[in-house]
């Protein structure tokens, strides 16, 4: 996906290229969006300015299904990606099988290292 386009760095993970995918989508879900309502704007601005100072336009009352719609569709699209990128934090999160847990500390200047054993290091 975009191999020639140098946007990322070389994956250097296993979980690298699901990431840049989430990434891209959620460009793409942004960028889809803000240049929908940007045209949908520009469209109204221009189909109906007003053209005289006495042109008064007619009252508008609601649509509760066009209100319902754009309430519930970008909640859904919302929800859906924060079910994906949570799945994909979940999945990064666990540790690999056989892993041994190191407790590490960084202070200024140093490392302070205590493996599972008792042994202690610095740097």
């Amino acid at each position: 996906m975009l191999q020639g386009i140098p946007i990322h760095p070389p994956q250097a993970s296993s979980i690298a290229r699901d990431v840049d995918f989430l990434h891209f989508t959620l460009t793409a879900i942004a960028v889809f969006f803000s240049v929908a309502i940007f045209l949908t704007i520009f469209y109204f601005m221009i189909r109906y300015r007003r053209r005289s100072p006495d042109e008064r336009p007619k009252a508008i009352e609601g649509s509760v299904p066009l209100e319902v719609a754009w309430t519930v569709i970008p909640s859904l699209i919302c929800v859906g990606l924060f079910i994906w990128a949570s799945t994909l934090y979940f999945v990064n999160a666990k540790s690999p099988d056989g892993a041994i847990e190191v407790f590490v500390t960084g202070r200024q200047w140093m490392w302070k290292v205590q493996h599972p054993e008792g042994i202690r290091e610095i740097n």
